[in-house]
């Protein structure tokens, strides 16, 4: 009988974990828990959940956040030889049992996919849990093309055969599993999402997830490819602002500037926000020819918008330009994430009824 596992990171949990942790075994489910650097006055509970139960459990001594504890779980886990399904779950008891064991069936129909506990956000939930899931969300979307209800869910089920997978995804902290979406969707990973119930404790006030640090590791490769839009736009509109002024000439001092911040472009998207390392001339080929003929799709659209609002509409010529580049922006991000520096496309993304 194929086995099953709870992964369970913690850090500073109450003695509820205990009883939640006699709970999930008392249904034939293996438990490991990871002590995420809880400091020496949780060790006596953590003593008394080995002494209460059969969990494995594995100790830092350092906080070195959620990814890394999820991580230092999956590589225990990834040695046992027997075939099994694994569901992570939150350690502030905010899952319900029935969910989880409905989601490992899921996971052994479909083996090759991750399987998400999908939360519905409603009035009743936190304000920060409704704002953080609906950004979360939208990042996302923006990132990927791909639609997730809840991005944030801890509850995810899945197949042995994905920690190696599991195992290559960077971050150490929460962005881990935003990370591990946008990693799966690339890589053309089926991810099917299942309602499950939505519990919040206290308001969620046991959540150790830091508002601004947290947030700002999750939306990382927005908030690069902002930077390096920022970056591209200033040698842009200076090298525009200089050759206006010697030239009079709109065509031509959009072409220069266009020209040199392009290049820049390029190389920092390659290297930096979609961190594309593929070094054989070939697909460097592709990707710079996909990439130019993006750049002249968004140069004669650039021309056209300013020389459009210069001319008939008597902007400033300056004004004008700033307005063009953020008009086009998205559309740049769009091509560039989807077409020029895609490893692969999701192409099924399911999303199942109710449990109930």
């Amino acid at each position: 009988m194929k086995r099953k596992f709870a992964l369970i990171p913690a850090y500073k949990p109450n003695e509820n974990l205990i009883y939640f942790v006699q709970s999930i075994e008392a249904r034939g489910i293996e438990v490991v828990v990871v002590n995420d650097g809880s400091g020496e006055e949780y060790l006596p509970l953590f003593s008394q959940l080995e002494k209460n139960s059969r969990a494995k459990v594995i100790h830092f001594y350092v906080n070195q956040g959620k990814g890394a504890a999820l991580k230092e779980g999956l590589s225990y886990l990834n040695k046992i030889e027997d075939d099994f399904t694994v569901i992570t779950l939150d350690a502030d008891g905010q899952h319900s049992l029935k969910d989880a064991l409905y989601l490992l069936d899921k996971s052994m129909e479909s083996e090759d996919s991750l399987i998400l506990g999908s939360r519905e956000q409603s009035k009743d939930s936190p304000l920060r849990s409704r704002i953080g899931n609906y950004i979360t969300k939208k990042v996302f979307y923006f990132s990927t093309g791909v639609n997730i209800e809840d991005t944030q869910t801890g509850m995810r089920a899945f197949h042995k055969s994905l920690i190696p997978d599991l195992l290559k995804i960077k971050g150490e902290r929460y962005e881990y599993e935003m990370n591990m979406l946008l990693d799966f969707a690339r890589k053309g990973i089926r991810m099917k999402e299942y309602t499950i119930e939505t519990i919040y404790i206290n308001d969620n006030e046991e959540s150790h997830f830091d508002t601004i640090k947290d947030s700002a590791r999750i939306y990382s490769q927005i908030i690069k490819f902002c930077g390096s839009s920022i970056l591209s736009f200033i040698i842009d509109f200076l090298f525009y602002t200089v050759c206006f002024f010697l030239s009079g000439s709109i065509i031509l001092s959009n072409a220069i500037a266009r020209i040199i911040s392009l290049h820049f472009n390029f190389l920092v998207n390659k290297k930096v926000v979609f961190k594309n390392y593929k070094k054989d001339e070939k697909n460097l080929a592709k990707e710079y020819i996909s990439y130019l003929g993006l750049a002249v799709f968004i140069f004669l659209m650039n021309t056209l918008i300013l020389r459009g609002m210069v001319e008939a509409l008597n902007i400033n010529a300056y004004l004008a330009k700033i307005i063009t580049e953020a008009v086009l922006f998205t559309v740049s991000y769009f091509v560039q994430r989807h077409l020029v520096f895609a490893k692969k496309t999701v192409r099924e993304n399911d999303y199942a009824a109710s449990l109930k």
